[in-house]
């Protein structure tokens, strides 16, 4: 079978931003069913970091520019023409979207619906995309693939017409998120913070990502504390965070904070293990894939409230006001000196476990296209 993959988003799925979540289920699938031949299609160049299955063929579509209809142009016309070439019997939308000029039958992959908020992590040329076609993509798609019961709920909210093609996929956390021994945790907090304790944040430099309300919780928590920690923040910077790089360049405490870059999976295990806490200041994904992996690192969380937070946290994590920097302030500053707390946070049972790879998921993604 010929299987047609629109992986252009894939060039942003970094392990830190977005928990490379979308390469592991199609990698997944790929190694699952080495009779069948996939074509990923990429609309830019391919990143060097990515090795694919045997039995997979990489493809760039040059995007023809950078205005709103030459995406249109690509998916509209780039991609169909392609897949007919390449006679495609499925197509897989990673980015939740799909050629409606396509007659091949489609599977799309919706993470969440943060766009319809302007929350999303696509452009904003994207998000407007997708606002006006998502009711369409809906319609169309075969099947539609989630990541969360959350996810599944706020998309039959929106489209309650589509509850008979949704498949929830079962959530998973590498084997290199674990807890960590004496000697390597002081070792990652060397590498991570100069030897010090320090509270985490992973994902994008991006406004959806509420790193300016953590800049002012911090701020407090070292006014009250008057302590050494720091704050690391491990993702890559999105065109829509230059304001954020620009406040944290006259950030008062901006020495005791600490941003890295391009980590790898092995790298974020190892700044995840060593962390104090992870702080996760996101509320539109679908997926909170960071309260997993604390979890799995014995590395208790504060989470702003959310719907997807409490579906993993439950009890286990620390909850604040979104509109409430004070909040969160607070709840960093308990968290901080109350060690008891810490540990029985993290005697709790979460309210379930992942699994350690996304075979699962593939595998599940691999019985819709029967």
């Amino acid at each position: 079978m010929q299987i047609a993959v629109n992986a252009a988003c894939l060039r942003r799925d970094l392990p830190a931003d977005t928990g490379q979540v979308a390469t592991e289920i199609i990698f997944a699938l790929c190694r699952q069913q080495p009779e069948h031949r996939f074509t990923f299609y990429f609309d830019g160049e391919i990143p060097a970091h990515l090795t694919f299955p045997a039995n997979v063929t990489p493809v760039v579509l040059p995007l023809k520019g950078g205005k709103r209809w030459h995406r249109y142009w690509w998916r509209e016309w780039q991609l169909p023409r392609a897949m007919k070439a390449g006679a495609a019997q499925w197509y897989i939308g990673l980015d939740g979207t799909l050629p409606l000029r396509s007659k091949v039958p489609a599977i799309i992959l919706l993470r969440d619906l943060s766009f319809l908020k302007d929350a999303g992590l696509q452009s904003i040329r994207e998000q407007d995309s997708l606002k006006k076609y998502i009711i369409r993509y809906l319609d169309r798609a075969k099947q539609i693939a989630v990541l969360s019961a959350t996810a599944k709920e706020e998309l039959l909210r929106y489209a309650p017409g589509a509850a008979s093609k949704v498949v929830q996929l079962e959530p998973a956390v590498s084997s290199l998120f674990r807890p960590l021994e004496w000697d390597d945790r002081e070792a990652a907090k060397k590498t991570w913070s100069g030897g010090v304790e320090y509270f985490l944040v992973t994902g994008s430099i991006h406004p959806r990502n509420n790193i300016m309300p953590v800049f002012k919780a911090f701020s407090a928590l070292k006014k009250r504390q008057r302590t050494n920690l720091k704050l690391v923040l491990a993702g890559n910077l999105a065109a829509a965070g230059a304001e954020i790089v620009k406040a944290l360049e006259s950030f008062k405490f901006r020495h005791d904070v600490v941003w890295k870059e391009d980590l790898t999976m092995e790298e974020l295990a190892s700044a995840m293990g060593g962390a104090y806490a992870l702080i996760y200041p996101t509320r539109f994904d679908g997926l909170p894939l960071p309260l997993y992996m604390a979890r799995q690192c014995g590395v208790p969380g504060i989470a702003l409230e959310s719907m997807a937070a409490r579906e993993a946290g439950g009890e286990t994590v620390l909850y604040t006001d979104p509109a409430s920097v004070d909040d969160l302030a607070e709840k960093m500053s308990l968290l901080y000196k109350d060690e008891q707390l810490r540990n029985r946070l993290l005697v709790m049972e979460p309210p379930m476990r992942p699994g350690s790879s996304w075979d699962a998921a593939g595998a599940a993604l691999a019985n819709l296209l029967k």
